[in-house]
């Protein structure tokens, strides 16, 4: 036989075997320690369990065939059993144990299983029960892999002849050291494959350092992580370090990931019910990937809280429709709902880098994938929805109503967007029309906006105002771009016209606009104070009324409707979804759940007394509360959800039009949703009109959070509207 014969055949062995794999796998595990999600102790726990089992067979094989044979044969104990094999084989076969048995449970390879496996597997590829060497060699490796990455640093913009030969640098530099060093210490000299393995360890070592940007920050703010086997998980650090952003549907992230996005308790264990619930995707689910906005910018002294003492209830308003929804259609279908949640952080900033990571997962995701909510109506917003269109992904936005650019028209008027709430012109509109009723000899309307031009809700919203009340002749208007500009015009009392002050900027800046009428007006009351419908997110957020110091009324438009416009099947459903996630809202196991506004006092006057929202009970503050309102954001993303599920069809990958063609081919006719006359019809991809109503509610006083009227004030009802 040749020598290479001879050769060929001593690597055959099983022992050789083994420790190639060994050294493979370690190789493999290395490279992905910081890019996988995690395993779980319940996975290491059964890899051990597994092995004991192995054992176990083994010493039954022994003993069977020894009866069988009818020799004597002592099975040998388990540290017999040890000692009797080499050490290499046994690491070997144990870390190949636990990737395989890990890989089968989870379907991928885990933080956990990689350092379980990484410490078996190094005794293997090392090949030596001489830790001092061990230690030696561990010990170069990082040194050289540190070395390495200096100088690719120093050279940062090198030709790349340079960078090659860094890199030549870093694989014989080591090895040369290293028969110097093992001598110095006095170890036997180093084979072939100890160089080898060196070598390698240092290039390894070397390329993590000079990625570092790239996973290193993600690591210490928990904000790292590659797809799972499902391929969804994806997140970002924001360059501040101070929060995640990204794509979100399980719980075990992985040991470098969150968990929940925000750090508001009631919100990250709203998300973690709904990660709970998600299953794996099989033909026929339905995938929404929620978009909005649940982290803030961080206090100067950390906290749970934000820095302007925002809060999230309208956006935990709609994650709880996803999970009512899942639920529900877990219950009521063959299929099921998997809820994907996108945080893009305060005011949506990062919605285009969620758009790309959608995009990115898109096969991930499933055949029946769509986007809903969108948080707020910015160009970041308007451009990442433009993205997912393009890219054939369908985008129902609940609560959007800019329509910068065509006055009327939906904030993104292509096919594929569907926008359940009317544009920002038809609220203009009843303003106009109330205040031309109540003020048929004129009125002034001072409309309050701090100038943004990335803003397209605010900024529509001031045109939209201006054009509505510009045919009334007996009308004017005013814009106030600054509090400052406020004066005492706008009091009860004051000369000439009546002046109507209407907020037209967001709810983060409606407490100093109030604060700033206190101020103007003293102990006289203002006129009559109009607000827009981002207002009703501060009027969900009872601190934020009980802190107030108004103590006048003001109107203000909603996002939804209440609890008194479901139909019976919706209340039924709903209600049973509240009762079963009781705990979620402090609820007592078996406690009803009850509109207050289906109350016979409650529907003849529009008041709610001592009302209380889902959000509110779940908030449990000082004065906790029963729940019993929605709140109005719920409603219109529970229909967003049903009307996505009822229209979108079952087309496999292969079989997937193109984008445009896709869009425009959703359809659906006459779908009830959740509430009167609240019937939804998609032609071509288009919503046929909203099924959102134009709703104006009021408050009386501001200041006190138990009080609400389903209905405006009695100086804006229309003639239609007054009971005889």
């Amino acid at each position: 036989m040749s020598d290479r014969g001879r050769l060929l055949r001593s690597l055959l062995t099983a022992d050789v075997l083994l420790r190639v794999a060994a050294v493979v796998l370690a190789g493999l595990i290395v490279v992905r320690s910081l890019l996988a999600g995690a395993a779980g102790f319940w996975s290491i726990v059964l890899v051990l369990a597994s092995a004991v089992a192995l054992w176990a067979l083994l010493r039954l094989g022994t003993r069977v065939r020894a009866a069988l044979s009818g020799a004597a044969v002592d099975a040998p104990g388990l540290p017999a059993f040890i000692a009797d094999r080499p050490r290499s084989r046994l690491a070997a076969i144990l870390a190949l144990l636990v990737l395989i048995v890990h890989a089968g449970i989870t379907g991928y390879v885990g933080v956990w299983t990689i350092l379980v496996t990484v410490a078996l597997a190094a005794i293997a590829t090392l090949l030596s029960p001489n830790l001092r060497l061990v230690l030696v060699l561990g010990t170069t490796a990082v040194v050289f892999a540190a070395a390495t990455v200096f100088v690719a640093t120093f050279f940062q913009g090198s030709t790349e002849a340079r960078a090659l030969a860094v890199s030549l640098a870093a694989v014989i530099l080591p090895v040369l050291v290293s028969d110097k060093l093992v001598g110095l210490f006095k170890q036997p000299a180093l084979t072939i494959t100890h160089q080898a393995v060196l070598a390698v360890l240092t290039l390894l070592l070397g390329f993590l350092g000079w990625t570092r940007a790239d996973w290193l920050p993600g690591v210490i703010h928990d904000c790292y992580t590659l797809p799972t086997s499902t391929g969804i998980t994806v997140l970002r650090a924001t360059a501040d370090g101070s929060r995640c952003y990204g794509l979100l549907d399980t719980t075990d992230a992985g040991v470098f990931a969150a968990t929940a996005f925000g750090r508001d308790p009631v919100t990250t264990r709203l998300e973690r019910a709904i990660l709970d619930a998600n299953q794996p995707l099989a033909e026929g689910d339905l995938t929404v990937v929620w978009l909005g906005a649940l982290s803030c910018d961080p206090p100067p002294g950390g906290g749970t809280g934000c820095a302007d003492g925002r809060d999230y209830p309208s956006e935990r308003d709609q994650l709880r429709a996803m999970l009512f929804a899942q639920k529900h259609i877990e219950d009521t279908t063959d299929h099921r709902l998997h809820v994907v949640i996108a945080d893009a952080t305060q005011d949506v900033r990062h919605a285009g880098d969620i758009a790309k990571m959608i995009i990115e997962q898109r096969d991930a995701l499933g055949d029946r994938l769509v986007v809903i909510g969108g948080g707020d109506s910015r160009d970041t917003t308007q451009s990442a929805i433009d993205s997912l269109l393009a890219a054939g992904i369908p985008f129902i936005a609940p609560n959007l109503l800019a329509d910068f650019g065509a006055p009327g028209r939906p904030f993104v008027d292509r096919a594929g967007y569907l926008q359940l709430a009317p544009p920002n012109l038809e609220y203009a509109k009843d303003t106009a029309e109330r205040l031309a009723d109540e003020f048929p000899d004129g009125y002034r309307l001072d409309i309050y906006q701090q100038p943004n031009a990335t803003d397209f809700y605010t900024t529509s919203l001031v045109n939209d105002l201006l054009a509505a009340v510009d045919p009334n002749d007996k009308a004017s208007t005013r814009h106030v771009p600054a509090l400052e500009r406020m004066d005492e015009s706008i009091c009860a009392g004051a000369p000439g016209l009546p002046t109507v002050i209407y907020f037209a900027d967001r709810w983060t800046r409606f407490a100093d606009f109030v604060q700033r009428i206190k101020e103007v007006c003293g102990h006289a009351r203002p006129r009559l104070v109009i607000a827009d419908g981002s207002v009703s997110r501060f009027m969900a957020n009872y601190q934020m009324r009980a802190v107030s110091m108004a103590d006048f009324p003001v109107d203000y438009y909603v996002g939804g409707p209440g609890c008194s416009a479901l139909t019976d099947p919706a209340l039924d459903i709903l209600t049973r979804q509240i009762e079963h996630f009781h705990d979620l809202f402090g609820m007592a196991k078996g406690e009803r759940f009850t509109c207050a506004d289906r109350a016979p006092e409650a529907a003849a006057s529009g008041e709610l007394r001592d009302a209380c929202t889902l959000d509110a009970a779940a908030k449990s503050t000082s004065q906790p509360c029963h729940p019993n309102d929605l709140g109005g954001f719920l409603l219109p993303a529970w229909d967003a959800v049903l009307l996505a599920d009822a229209m979108l069809p079952a087309i496999g990958r292969d079989d997937r039009p193109p984008p445009a063609e896709y869009l425009a081919g959703l359809k659906i006719s006459g779908l009830q949703l959740s509430t009167k006359g609240s019937v939804a019809t998609v032609t071509e991809g288009r919503l046929a009109e909203a099924t959102v109503p134009v709703l104006l509610w009021h408050v009386d006083p501001l200041n006190d959070p138990a009080r609400v009227w389903e209905r405006p004030s009695p100086t804006l009802l229309l003639p239609e509207e007054k009971t005889p």
